[in-house]
């Protein structure tokens, strides 16, 4: 699933889930790149409880 646009910690802690977790089966990874709102304690706490795991992207340079 990809998202394309404008997004920020509350539009993200909205769409996690309400549209991200419903997609989501136990032991799927959720791959994020390092934006600041992809690391917030209550998306980790969603993912977790799905028995998902989040992984970010490593930065490069």
């Amino acid at each position: 699933m990809v998202f394309n646009g404008f997004c920020n910690r509350q539009l993200f802690e909205v769409w996690v889930p309400q549209l991200l977790i419903t997609e989501l089966e136990s032991g799927q990874i959720v791959i994020m790149d390092n934006a600041s709102f992809h690391k917030s304690q209550k998306t980790r706490e969603l993912l977790e409880s799905l028995g998902c795991k989040e992984y970010h992207l490593i930065h490069l340079f």
